[in-house]
């Protein structure tokens, strides 16, 4: 989970481009842009993931797109993991804290997303921008085969401006049908004026589109985000487990990069490098073998009344929305440079 939180960043362009905008109203949509495509998962990937360990940690830094991505698991029931995003003129941060909810009568699995996402931009403008995401649903639990889907209100709030942009996600049809991934929406104004712009998306099809009126009142059609179309065959896409080319690369071992990593990274997982090397028996093994350490470490904690505390973010609440919410304490990026690593816990 830590590792997918970063995934979306594959699309940290239009945020290096929202950084830049002079325009609000454009700015919002490309910040809800931003939020479409962080749903384009292949449909039919659905193998689990692995659970992480409270303290596990990830970081990513990508210098063709100019971010670095700091992740920790911050607490382990309820499961969430918190994240600290840094860009160009941007900082973003997230946990993922939901619920979860089957439902016998529908076929289906519910994860309703509690909280927000919070972008804030630096470069010409200080401001804050807030998301709310619609629910994410497995169809299929029980018969038939199984594919992902979203559905429900997305709400993306410029807390400086005032304005706001509204879009719905459709839970229409399977992966097979056109209205698969259909999301539409507007944007309204601080005076209450809505369609600003309207919106019209696919997360499946992978596009964004905003109408709009220019100065001589003739509609525009400008596309924010487009992708190529997938030319692999489904085995070929089975073959990588339907993952993309950047979110394999998450998992990348290269000896220098490992060298300089703490201890709690994910890559340095022995259950979770044994599966990716097809080496089940090891996987399975180290993967008990971890959760019994997690086990032991919390009964000794329960014992000696120790509270557990992440290393690098506080939990709080929000002043804006009063949600609870997991700030960056500390510059883990500092204490990289400084090599100071040792204060990471013996998790694996």
């Amino acid at each position: 989970m830590i590792q997918r939180l970063c995934e979306t960043f594959r699309y940290a362009n239009l945020l290096n481009d929202a950084a830049k905008e002079q325009n609000a109203h454009m700015r919002l949509a490309l910040v809800a842009a931003f939020c479409v495509c962080g749903y384009k998962l292949h449909p039919f990937r659905l193998t689990k993931f692995f659970n992480p360990v409270l303290g596990e940690t990830f970081e990513y830094v990508d210098n063709k797109l100019n971010f670095r991505y700091f992740g920790e698991q911050v607490s382990h029931h309820p499961a969430i993991t918190a994240m600290h995003t840094e860009g160009d003129g941007y900082v973003i941060y997230a946990n993922t804290n939901a619920k979860a909810n089957f439902n016998l009568f529908a076929n289906a699995l519910e994860i309703d997303p509690i909280g927000r996402t919070f972008v804030k931009f630096f470069n010409f403008h200080d401001e804050l921008i807030s998301i709310t995401k619609p629910n994410s649903i497995v169809k299929n639990i029980m018969f038939g085969e199984m594919f992902l889907t979203a559905a429900g209100k997305s709400i993306i709030t410029n807390h400086n401006t005032g304005d706001t942009i509204e879009m719905t996600f459709y839970d229409k049809g399977d992966p097979s049908s056109p209205d698969y991934g259909h999301i539409d929406g507007f944007l309204k104004d601080v005076n209450g004026k809505e369609e600003v712009f309207k919106i019209t998306a696919n997360w499946n099809t992978s596009f964004f589109d905003i109408k709009y009126k220019d100065d001589d009142n003739k509609e525009v059609t400008k596309t924010l985000w487009k992708t190529d179309p997938i030319t692999e065959t489904r085995e070929q896409l089975e073959s990588k487990f339907y993952l993309s080319d950047f979110s394999l690369n998450l998992n990348n071992n290269d000896q220098k990069l490992i060298k300089s990593l703490p201890r709690s990274d994910t890559r340095l997982r022995p259950d979770q490098r044994a599966l990716e090397n097809m080496d089940f028996e090891t996987a399975a093994k180290e993967k008990h073998r971890i959760e019994e350490k997690q086990r032991a470490r919390r009964k000794y904690e329960t014992k000696n009344k120790i509270v557990y505390k992440p290393n690098y973010f506080n939990e709080t609440y929000d002043d804006l929305t009063g949600e609870l919410v997991y700030l960056f304490s500390r510059n883990y990026w500092e204490d990289k440079k400084n090599n100071n690593l040792d204060h990471f816990p013996d998790i694996f």
